[in-house]
């Protein structure tokens, strides 16, 4: 067994609670990262989740078999734990929603819930597209897409994985991973029509300007 992680978890399993520290150090930022992505920065649990999936790495020590890397067990489990999280997150909104509505009717807009329980993550800024305000209106378009496209595009896009990667994390084959992330980007296309139209015009100013 060469691969240093396999050898941290063969360690861990045979009781070395000193290795599990190190594995805690060597991917609690990738966790962190995946977390914040998929749940948004201003989500106030992200390091709650996070350490959740650690405390499921222990647990779940002696389940790990050496053919999967470690890197990708531990994704599936952050994985696991992020949609367990939105799942919580929305059965407790609705559950808002309802006992405001049993008490005082439709909400304000007429949609049968208020404005309160909106998410703030629905927030776009306003003003010239520039710098952050683009970065926000991109972080708004992969927050609204569907559940498995933002995570196959999340861990494809910004953690790097391999398609291979991806559908071990996720459970699924590699074509439901290129599917997913086919649609994901036409969803984004269309969320961001506008950023992209002013690119084109961008691109195609710089060439005329440098002919």
């Amino acid at each position: 067994m060469h691969d240093a992680d396999q050898v941290l978890m063969r360690r861990l399993q045979e009781g070395d609670d000193g290795a599990f520290e190190v594995l805690v150090h060597k991917y609690q930022g990738l966790v962190l990262s995946l977390a914040r992505r998929y749940l948004g920065s201003r989500y106030s649990g992200v390091e709650d989740v996070a350490q959740k999936v650690f405390i499921r790495v222990y647990r779940a020590r002696m389940t790990y078999q050496p053919k999967a890397k470690v890197k990708t067990w531990l994704y599936s489990i952050a994985v696991n734990a992020c949609l367990n999280e939105i799942r919580h997150l929305r059965a407790e909104k609705n559950r808002r929603v309802s006992a405001f509505t049993a008490v005082f009717g439709d909400g304000p807009d007429g949609d049968g819930g208020p404005r309160a329980f909106e998410d703030e993550r629905s927030e776009v800024p306003s003003g010239s597209l520039e710098g952050e305000e683009v970065a926000a209106r991109v972080r708004y378009a992969v927050d609204r897409l569907p559940e498995q496209q933002r995570l196959a595009l999340v861990l494809s896009r910004f953690h790097h994985c391999s398609y291979q990667d991806v559908a071990a994390a996720m459970d699924t084959t590699v074509p439901a991973v290129k599917s997913l992330l086919t649609r994901a980007r036409e969803n984004l296309r269309k969320q961001l029509r506008d950023l992209v139209d002013v690119e084109m015009e961008n691109a195609s100013a710089e060439r005329e300007g440098n002919s």
